[in-house]
Order: structure tokens, then C-alpha cells, then sequence
């Protein structure tokens, strides 16, 4: 993966955060616009009830707090979403990222051991990609189709520690989600 790349997955990862912490904010108004009306509601009943007033009709009390939670969301700095929205990324603790790629990885070598490393080509890809910048002669001779199965699988078992001792959470996660056929972005989704 180059270092545009690279760049682009992180831009794409902070807009997602972004999109997410606006939905964060939007539901926290929601929630306390909702709670505000039910206790405007049970005021109104209370004052039947004891046989007071209102001070302002309903409908002038929801027109007024619609224009005070905009004038928040400006206040705060939170922008409109613009266009389509981006989806969040729900991304599980590193521990639980871990485990589950490593029981990934392990499946993938009982089907090279059954079968060899050519049937199992897009996965080698991208555990070469993920880990070209950490252990680039082992990425490229796993990557190395002209090269002798051997080297493939040497390679492949230095990568494997690699993932699963010396990449960082985010690196894990992206593979781990290329691997599952998941929401990772693929090579071709990516803009150069």
C-alpha cells in the first residue's frame, strides 16, 4: 500500500469518525428535545389538574425549542450533513480483533497445507499488502507467483507472525475486514 494510500484509508477513517460523532450529537438533541417535551407534557397536566395555565401554547413551545437546538448546532460548530452520509464504522476492541484474525489466519494455512497457495491468491494479496511495509521481502515473495511454492510458504508463515505481533490495531482491523470480505476498502476501491 502506498503512502497516498495510506493517507486516503485514514482521510476516509477520520470522515467516518466525523459523520459518527455528528449522529452522536444529533441523537443527544433529539433525546433531550424528547425529554423536554414529556416533561412539558406532564407540567400541562399537572397545571390541569391544579386548574393553572400554561404560560405558551404547545405548538409555540416546540416552534421556539426547534429554533434554540439550531441555534446550538451552530453555536457548537456542528455542520448540516452534506450529500450522502457516511456510514459509521463500528470498529471492536484490539483484543477481540486480534483473536478473530488470528483464527482467520489460521484457516487460511490448513487451506494452503490442503491445497497450496494458488487457490487462496486475493488473501495472500492482501496479507502481502497490509504487511509490505513491515516485512516487505517476506510481502513480496508471498506475493511472488513465478517463485516456488516453498518461498510462498515461508513467507507466509513470517507474515503471519508479523500480523499478529508487530501491526498496529488499525492495520489488523483493515485486514481483518479484507479477509472477511467486509466493509475494509479493497485495492480497487481505492483513489490514487
Amino acid at each position: 500500500m502506498t503512502s497516498m494510500q495510506r493517507d486516503l484509508v485514514r482521510a476516509v477513517g477520520e470522515a467516518r469518525h466525523r459523520a459518527a460523532r455528528q449522529d452522536h450529537l444529533v441523537r443527544a438533541v433529539r433525546r433531550a428535545r424528547r425529554l423536554e417535551r414529556r416533561s412539558g407534557r406532564r407540567a400541562a397536566l399537572d397545571a390541569r389538574r391544579t386548574g393553572g395555565r400554561r404560560r405558551l401554547p404547545g405548538w409555540l413551545m416546540g416552534w421556539l425549542t426547534g429554533r434554540l437546538t439550531g441555534w446550538w448546532r451552530w453555536s457548537a460548530g456542528v455542520d448540516a450533513p452534506s450529500g450522502a452520509p457516511l456510514l459509521s464504522a463500528v470498529v471492536p476492541p484490539p483484543e477481540v480483533v486480534a483473536e478473530e484474525l488470528g483464527g482467520l489466519l489460521q484457516q487460511l494455512a490448513d487451506r494452503i497445507v490442503a491445497h497450496g497457495t494458488a487457490g487462496e491468491r486475493p488473501a495472500l494479496e492482501a496479507v502481502a499488502d497490509t504487511a509490505r511495509w513491515t516485512a516487505p521481502g517476506a510481502a513480496a515473495a508471498l506475493t511472488d507467483w513465478d517463485g516456488t511454492e516453498v518461498f510462498r510458504l515461508r513467507a507466509f508463515g513470517v507474515l503471519h507472525g508479523v500480523v499478529l505481533g508487530v501491526l498496529g490495531d488499525e492495520d489488523r482491523w483493515y485486514l481483518l475486514e479484507r479477509l472477511r470480505g467486509g466493509s475494509g476498502l479493497a485495492e480497487s476501491d481505492l483513489v490514487a
